[in-house]
């Protein structure tokens, strides 16, 4: 969240509730891509949602990298991309 807090403010916790949740969605569509794990309700939508967080993740990666926060920019940038990659090859082979 831009690493502007400390202590997330009460308003934005909401946001951190969703983006957990969002960040197991992604968990769930990249171990069905790959064939880790099978639910078939997923099984239509986990290749293209492997691509869909691949994009998101190479716009959060450069959003990272113009943040404000020192630690932000030298850890979640790379983190970011990498999972990027991850994604996309996931995707690209699943």
């Amino acid at each position: 969240m831009g690493g502007k807090y400390k202590i997330m403010p009460k308003p934005m916790r909401a946001a951190c509730a969703i983006s957990v949740l969002i960040q197991l969605a992604a968990i769930l569509l990249i171990l069905q891509a790959g064939k880790i794990i099978s639910i078939g309700i997923l099984d239509p939508i986990a290749k293209g949602g492997c691509y869909v967080f691949a994009a998101y993740l190479l716009l959060n990666t450069v959003m990272n990298g113009l943040s404000k926060s020192k630690k932000e920019k030298l850890t979640m940038t790379p983190l970011s991309f990498i999972t990027a990659i991850c994604f996309f090859v996931t995707a690209s082979n699943g």
